[in-house]
């Protein structure tokens, strides 16, 4: 018999078939209730905290701060009008945004805060809030990048990343960026959502992403990006973009983006944030915009020379040179991107990320004053951690270098944490923020001009008027500037001067009632009062909801005698402002000079219950009351006009004459000694007349 023949054989791979992929650490190695998970979390919560410590001390700035916060009525009380006003209402476009969810935020915090021991406003609460909001965003962060990659330790680097970059303490350190902090959160909770909607195809994910989307372009409009994210999203978990249930899922998002994309645009244009398109040229706006795509990767790990403002460079010569340099780092990522797209789809999707969050925001339709802006870099930064996670996590693996990368990120982490540290610093007041502003950006005139308002407030108006020619010498048709230097020269009696100025400003912009408005009250006080009544005219023509120029109108009115006239302006004005003050004690005034006495102390009246520090309408009751007869209680309103302002020389000089009427002369004559020495000529009369050797007794 012969062999049998051996029929066992070798097994070979069908070639038909793909080779498995290894599957990437998934949530089943590393669960998020984890003890390392939530140390680690807890740790990141804690240093973060630390590290935006200052940003609790800090103060309200007159950057946006004062006109989201201090002068907003519509925070000041939360009821269902001012809600409304704020969704769809006279609110809805506020500082050239429409941000309702935002605003309505602050309002919280305006309720809760209440005033500091000086009567200002307390800015604690506006602070704790943004950096609360800062720490949850770096928890989604997490969460966001775990869900889509599932790797502990990648995840947390760029969520670290996230939290400590210096160049996020603006969105966080300034209380009117509450809307990049509010609508960032909804924003991760909501592709957050989607992930888990696309992994484990819950209907109620789905709807709870495109809810959280509203909220998100609720609080700032920039929230538009999320409607392409979603398009990165599906290309990193390998989903096929052009079927039907992926381009359906995809309408109601990008059809949410246009709506609200409109509206913002609107409300920019209603808050004159958009410049003219043709101020540039479009093919230089390119290479800002590629200059500004390259500095913010740039800042977010060197951050150098932050600043409040980045002007736009000066092109009177043409567009400096190294601008067209800033080309290759652009068509670098692109070269990146596209050599990655099957390759790494982390590296890939990092890449894609942060171009499509940062687009809209590199000027190629100018917006504000400056070519980039730190808060712009808050959600596309995402992008770019992941991107460097991605690097610190290859060469981590390789053994050689593990010890080096374990070091090396460390050192830098701690370093940038304690840079954001100072950064927060920069932004406790109007002063430090301008500062380091015209520090770092020399030729931001803004920064001059609110360094000068600064100034202004804290009554330096030499230092004042420094900066705002400074502003002027850079930008010469700064409209702003010159109005604002004639306030300074205005506050120092500099009349001839101050009118200058704001003609200057008036030239540049023709319909600048505030400028007509103080020209006129420098006019009212060189004696000119026709000259006046004229600028009160035109800055009622070109303002007439404006209510302060009807109320100086009629005190122009009323020292040239025109009583009936002067109160007819303050009834206008009342009208535009029935809390008004100064228009109630006018019309006292003009009441009195009429006879109505009567009716000027009701007048006198009111204006002291919407202000109990109004010292000048305690000195006119009293005055009104001493001519009625009435010395005791035009004494009461004498000694309270003093003691709100001790130096008030007219009030003594009016207490001691109607002491003395009531027989109380050496107590009359003390203040009227009073008066003398404060410099009222009037008095040292009545001392000879009334008192022993022009002295008291």
């Amino acid at each position: 018999m012969g062999r049998k023949k051996n029929t066992y054989r070798k097994t070979k791979k069908p070639a038909s078939k793909k080779p498995i992929i290894k599957k990437q650490a998934s949530t089943s190695k590393v669960k998020l209730t984890d003890r390392k998970v939530l140390l680690s979390l807890l740790a990141l919560v804690l240093f973060t905290l630390i590290t935006y410590f200052p940003a609790f001390q800090n103060q309200i700035t007159n950057w946006d701060d004062d006109q989201y916060i201090t002068t907003n009525p519509i925070l000041k009380e939360l009821s269902a009008a001012n809600i409304g006003s704020m969704f769809a209402g006279e609110q809805k476009y506020y500082m050239g945004n429409y941000h309702p969810l935002s605003m309505l935020s602050l309002a919280v915090d305006y309720q809760i805060s209440g005033e500091n021991k000086e009567g200002e406003i307390a800015a604690w609460m506006f602070h704790f809030t943004n950096n609360i909001l800062h720490v949850i965003n770096s928890l989604l962060v997490f969460y966001l990048v775990f869900f889509l990659i599932g790797r502990f330790e990648f995840s947390l680097i760029v969520a670290a990343l996230f939290a400590l970059t210096t160049l996020h303490v603006e969105s966080v350190a300034w209380i009117s960026e509450r809307k990049d902090v509010l609508y960032t959160a909804f924003f991760l909770a909501s592709l957050i959502s989607y992930v888990r909607y696309v992994k484990l195809k819950k209907t109620g994910l789905y709807a709870l992403s495109l809810f959280l989307f509203v909220l998100s372009l609720l609080a700032k409009g920039q929230a538009v990006s999320l409607a392409v994210s979603l398009v990165t999203i599906d290309f990193f978990l390998k989903r096929k973009l052009l079927t039907k249930q992926v381009i359906l899922e995809k309408i109601p998002y990008f059809l949410l983006a246009l709506a609200f994309g409109i509206m913002a645009i609107q409300a920019q244009s209603h808050g004159e944030a958009i410049h003219d398109i043709t101020e540039f040229p479009f093919w230089y706006r390119i290479f800002f915009a590629a200059y500004s795509y390259t500095i913010y990767i740039v800042k977010l790990f060197v951050p150098y020379k932050l600043s409040a403002i980045y002007p736009y460079p000066n092109i009177m010569e043409g567009l400096p040179a190294y601008f067209y340099l800033f080309l290759l780092p652009v068509l670098g990522t692109i070269y990146l991107f596209i050599k990655n797209l099957q390759k790494n789809k982390a590296l890939a999707f990092g890449i894609a990320f942060y171009a499509v969050n940062i687009f809209l925001l590199l000027q190629l339709i100018p917006v504000g004053s400056a070519i980039m802006a730190d808060r712009y870099a808050y959600i596309p930064s995402i992008g770019i951690f992941i991107i460097f996670a991605y690097y610190i996590e290859k060469f981590y693996k390789m053994p050689k270098y593990k010890m080096l990368v374990r070091l090396t990120s460390s050192i830098y982490l701690i370093g940038i944490a304690f840079l954001s540290f100072q950064q927060n610093k920069t932004w406790e007041n109007s002063m430090s923020v301008w500062d380091n502003t015209i520090k770092n950006s020399p030729r931001a005139v803004v920064a001059w001009n609110n360094r000068g308002s600064t100034k202004e407030k804290n009554k330096d108006f030499e230092g004042a008027i420094a900066d705002f020619t400074q502003a002027i010498n850079v930008k010469a048709d700064y409209v702003h500037a010159w109005y604002n230097r004639g306030t300074a020269k205005k506050d120092m009696n500099r009349y001839v001067e101050a009118i200058k100025d704001f003609s200057k400003a008036i030239e540049l912009d023709n319909e600048f009632s505030e400028a007509f408005h103080n020209r006129g009250i420098c006019k009212d006080n060189l004696g000119d009062l026709e000259g006046a009544i004229a600028d009160f005219n035109l800055a009622i023509r070109n303002k007439p909801e404006y209510d302060s120029p009807y109320v100086n109108r009629g005190v122009a009115k009323g020292k040239l005698g025109r009583f009936k006239e002067a109160i007819v302006d303050f009834k206008l004005a009342l009208k535009l402002n029935p809390d008004n003050s100064s228009a109630y004690s006018n019309t006292g005034l003009a009441l009195e000079r009429t006879g109505d006495l009567e009716g000027a102390i009701k007048s006198y009246d009111k204006a002291i219950e919407l202000d109990n520090q109004f010292v000048t309408a305690y000195s006119n009751r009293g005055i009104a009351k001493k001519q009625k007869g009435e010395d005791q209680a035009a004494i009461e309103d004498f000694s309270m006009a003093i003691r709100l302002n001790p130096s008030f020389a007219e009030a003594y000089y009016n207490r001691g004459l109607s002491k003395i009427k009531l027989n109380k002369r050496d107590a009359g004559c003390q203040d009227l000694q009073k008066a003398k020495q404060l410099g009222l000529k009037s008095a040292e009369y009545a001392l000879q007349r009334y008192c022993a050797n022009g002295s008291s007794q």
